[in-house]
């Protein structure tokens, strides 16, 4: 699925947020926002998700307008999964990730067969199998986080939309989750934090600052040391590590 934001913003009274963002996600392209707490990332998501009608432009999906799509009729399309989602619901893990099943039929309908079988593959991909029957409330952050992006794999829309999706997790289920992420054939967009871990798993980069796009490519193009000093105001040194990755080290707040 193609994925589309033309002349796109967004914001609250008195404040504009999202600012005249062009954006174009090909079918099955990972691309990573990047940028600073307060650049317009998570809005940016919520444009593309549906969740938030744009004050400017507009976004697509296949070419066709989503202005006035039901929340429905997104889901089979995108999934999103946002930073943090608590609740106080005693659903067990396994009640959680067959939510995404009610995109594509009546929410009060049972579990079919095919359904089962679908969200026992997504909890088997998050390494939560033997979390099925626990309930949400004794879950740890990372384990919710991991939760809800086995829901959204077993939504099977083409388009992934994930907003920080690494917070809570440790180190080994950040590199399984993006590993995931870059070898699934959805059209994903992921906001991240750690540059370095953006460059490896992202197709392409898209740098935010103030709302809007300043720098748009390869990891190449958008770390620069230029870059890195200009928008997130730290020096740091980029080169190659020996498997012959980008690698970013930082020298520090930028003097």
């Amino acid at each position: 699925m193609r994925i589309e934001a033309r002349h796109l913003s967004w914001g609250v009274p008195g404040r504009t947020i999202v600012r005249d963002v062009d954006l174009v996600v090909e079918p099955g392209e990972t691309v990573g926002l990047i940028g600073p707490n307060g650049s317009g990332k998570s809005s940016l998501l919520r444009c593309l998700a549906g969740l938030r009608a744009p004050t400017g432009g507009g976004v697509r999906y296949d070419g066709t307008d989503i202005a006035g799509w039901s929340a429905r009729t997104r889901a089979r399309h995108v999934a999103f999964v946002e930073q943090t989602a608590d609740t106080d619901s005693d659903l067990t893990v396994g009640e959680v990730v067959v939510l995404g099943r009610t995109a594509h039929g009546s929410p009060w309908r049972a579990p079919d067969a095919t359904d089962r079988a679908i969200t026992a593959a997504a909890l088997d991909r998050l390494d939560l199998t033997g979390l099925a029957d626990r309930p949400w409330t004794r879950l740890s952050g990372g384990e919710r986080q991991r939760t809800h992006l086995a829901r959204a794999l077993a939504q099977r829309t083409w388009g992934l939309l994930l907003d920080e999706p690494t917070n809570h997790l440790d180190v080994r289920h950040q590199l399984e989750l993006l590993e995931l992420v870059a070898s699934t054939r959805q059209t994903v967009v992921i906001a991240l934090h750690d540059l370095a871990l953006a460059a490896r798993y992202c197709d392409r980069l898209v740098l935010l600052h103030g709302g809007t796009v300043v720098a748009d490519g390869s990891a190449e193009r958008v770390l620069t040391r230029e870059l890195l000093r200009e928008v997130f105001e730290v020096d740091a040194d980029v080169d190659r590590d020996d498997a012959g990755r980008l690698a970013v080290a930082y020298r520090g707040p930028a003097r």
